[in-house]
């Protein structure tokens, strides 16, 4: 008995039925050893798949009892019998039982690496098998190309390629002809000589002339049991390997995926879109986080509300120097720095009509003498540009395009299209919180410029404006203005600055002409600038303009060495860079705020309600996208459930399935993500807006938020779909503490 591998004892085997019991064996008492190759037959529905189903560990039995090795089975469960399937026994069936998708070679390695061989010892056995069966020229076809009679060649290649013990084939010859017939009994009888080989069949006459035994059921009775030639001693059999390579879970989740390129294609398509749909609506999610824009800006403290615009100014107040400078101009997203950062709150207008327009009321007296008067006066836009002097630009950044640097106060740069190299420009600067009139400026361009927009002007315009913020500080005074003559030697009456303006009001020719009359005999000279507007020959009153202190060059700079300005302004790329340029420049020892948020300090219930909205919408369409990639997913990976029975039945664990579920999953979210995020990409490079926005406004941290969430939902996914596999493949792995194999081995003696 010793010798015995499989044992059966009185088994019987019951079908319960709705309205009746069957019985599918009636007390068998058989017993097979190594090196047999038995034929079992008989008519339809005497028992013989049911015979073979029981002594695979396919169905449970009733009462009796079988012994493996001598070790009883009456008492095994679930798990138990999946694991005795696994280890101890190969099947071929009628349909065959292989991976269609799969090549003929894969599915011959497969089975070997699965019993724990390498790779090397594998490809080496699949070679021997592929040449026994006569499928090793077609060893590159997918199984699903091969013949019927090629299929069940490549089965039973398959079969013997797993180290079992017991090789039941059931039907094995059915759907195939005479000559294929041949071959596959061949190879079964062949594939005895280290197993036990248990063949159903109903036609013993293609098997009897190899077979060692014939048994004969009859309404699930062994009615004979009948020798036909002694078996030859068995050769030794290599064993099972049970511990599995984990790097064994890649090599099955590539063959999962590689069998099914279009499911593969499919699921691909569906990660990258489920990726693309939580990158944009969770995007948008996030940078509508910042309520700023439902904010009313309030223009008091800054008057220039730019959202490009950071302010910047050191911990201690000191002036900014050229290494402070430097150190600025290296941070991330900023393109430009004006030194003088207190002339960004200061706008300009120089196209009339545009920037603002001059309005003249002419006025006659009832008097004798019939006095006419005119009086002028220069309504702004609201949406003037700010004053802007030639700005400081990062390394291997250029400003200048054409010309030549403004040198005085007198002389600008203009971006191209504004206006010509030789052109004069009649400028008006406005600062509606010290002057509470204009500044005409006369200015001729002396270089263009591609960058930004408007005109740029002496970095000295930003000295004067730094100089009289300070004395109007310091002292509590009026704002005095130090403006330097653009000659060294000026005549008595020269006007200055010299700007005019002709217009035509009726009948009259109005010329308004800004002057200053200077006395040469004096090194300064503090005037009031005045207007004057003349009529034909007629004068009218003078109107009191700016405090100015006139000066030379040379006076103009001693008097404004000292005013290098502790507050400069950065301009950023975007204002979505606004948090991470703050935070870089707070890092390197400053003090950095954004007027733009600052000034936002009066909530505009429609503009916050519009926001809510687009929260809602983007958090509930989020929640459904991650719902639908969890719910399709367990779908879309539901084909593979044949798939892990059958490689479950020639060796796969368990753990090395969820393993390989997991990795396919990990993988299609990394492909998913890279091409979902390409499309964002793509979407915000071809002007989508919001997506445009998106990728602005995310820093790097927030990106793998969005990655975070979408790997979060494929994972969620993940568990669903190994337990799903779990339940149809291993519906008890790893609930149940493994039997003692040796217990009641006496009782099989």
């Amino acid at each position: 008995m010793a010798d015995k591998i499989l044992v059966l004892k009185d088994v019987k085997k019951y079908y319960t039925g709705t309205q009746a019991v069957v019985m599918g064996l009636g007390g068998v008492d058989l017993s097979f050893a190594r090196g047999e190759f038995v034929a079992i037959t008989g008519e339809s529905g005497s028992g013989k798949s049911t015979l073979a189903h029981v002594m695979g560990g396919i169905l449970p039995y009733e009462s009796g009892e079988m012994y493996f090795n001598g070790a009883p089975t009456s008492h095994f469960d679930s798990l138990d019998y999946e694991r005795y399937r696994r280890d101890n026994v190969s099947f071929i069936s009628q349909n065959y039982g292989i991976l269609p998708g799969a090549t003929v070679w894969k599915n011959v390695v497969s089975a070997l690496l699965l019993s724990g061989m390498g790779r090397q010892e594998a490809a080496q056995a699949a070679q021997k098998l592929l040449r026994q069966v006569e499928l090793w020229d077609l060893r590159r076809r997918r199984a699903a190309k091969l013949s019927s009679g090629q299929k069940q060649r490549l089965s039973i290649a398959r079969a013997l390629a797993k180290p079992a013990p017991i090789l039941i084939a059931d039907e094995p010859t059915g759907n195939l002809d005479a000559e294929n017939s041949a071959k596959v009994i061949s190879l079964l009888a062949e594939a005895a000589r280290d197993r036990l080989v248990i063949l159903v069949t109903h036609e013993f006459a293609e098997a009897e002339a190899l077979a060692t035994r014939r048994i004969i059921l009859s309404d699930g009775l062994v009615v004979q049991d009948i020798p036909l030639r002694d078996p030859e001693e068995p050769a030794p059999l290599r064993g099972a390997q049970r511990k599995q390579k984990r790097a064994l879970s890649l090599y099955v989740a590539g063959l999962q995926t590689g069998s099914r390129p279009i499911w593969a294609t499919t699921v691909a398509a569906f990660f990258a879109l489920t990726a693309f749909a939580v990158f944009a609506f969770l995007g948008v999610f996030i940078i509508n986080l910042d309520d700023t824009s439902t904010y009313q800006y309030d223009a008091k403290t800054f008057p220039n509300g730019s959202k490009e615009r950071i302010i910047v100014s050191t911990l201690d107040g000191s002036p900014m120097t050229q290494e402070d400078y430097d150190a600025l101009l290296k941070v991330k997203h900023v393109t430009a720095l004006e030194p003088n950062g207190y002339v960004s709150d200061v706008f300009y207008g120089y196209r009339e009509g545009i920037d603002y327009v001059t309005k003249y009321e002419l006025h006659i007296s009832g008097d004798f003498f019939g006095f006419h008067s005119v009086s002028s006066f220069v309504s702004f836009a609201n949406n003037l540009p700010c004053l802007q002097t030639v700005p400081l630009l990062p390394k291997g950044r250029t400003f200048l395009a054409e010309g030549k640097l403004p040198e005085s106060f007198y002389e600008v740069a203009v971006r191209r299209g504004v206006a010509e190299i030789g052109d004069t420009i009649d400028v008006l600067i406005k600062d509606s919180r010290y002057l509470s009139d204009p500044i005409p400026l006369q200015v001729q361009v002396v270089g263009l410029t591609d960058y930004g927009s408007g005109i740029y002007f002496s970095r000295d315009l930003g000295r004067m404006f730094t100089q009289m913020i300070k004395v109007s500080q310091d002292h509590n005074s009026n704002p005095r203005l130090f403006f330097y003559l653009p000659h060294e030697e000026v005549e008595e009456g020269t006007f200055f600055p010299s700007t005019s303006y002709a217009h035509t009001l009726g009948d009259l020719n109005i010329i308004d002409v800004s002057f200053a009359v200077i006395d040469p005999g004096r090194e300064q000279t503090e005037i009031t600038l005045r207007k004057m507007m003349r009529i034909g020959d007629k004068d009218s009153h003078d109107y009191p303009f700016s405090k100015l202190i006139l000066t030379s060059y040379q006076d103009f700079d001693a008097l404004t060495w000292n005013s290098p300005s502790e507050q400069v302004s950065l301009t950023i790329s975007d204002y979505a860079y606004t948090d991470r340029v703050i935070a870089a420049v707070q890092k390197l020892g400053y003090i950095a705020a954004s007027p733009y948020r600052l000034g936002s300090t009066k909530q505009v219930p429609e503009l916050a309600k519009e926001r809510m909205q687009t929260l809602q919408i983007c958090l509930t369409a989020l929640i459904a996208v991650v719902a639908l990639q969890i719910l399709l997913l367990r779908a879309l990976f539901s084909v593979q459930t044949d798939s892990f029975r059958i490689l479950s039945n020639i060796g796969l664990t368990s753990r090395t399935a969820r393993a390989s579920v997991l990795w396919q999953i990990l993988l299609f979210t990394l492909l998913g993500q890279v091409v979902g995020g390409l499309a964002v990409w793509l979407c915000g490079c071809n002007g989508v807006e919001r997506i445009e926005q998106m990728l602005r406004y995310l820093p790097p941290a927030n990106i793998l938020i969005l990655s975070g969430v979408h790997l979060a939902a494929s994972l969620l996914a993940a568990v669903l779909v190994i337990r799903g596999m779990e339940k149809q493949v291993y519906p008890l792995a790893g609930k149940y503490r493994d039997l003692n194999m040796g217990e009641g081995k006496e009782d099989a003696l």
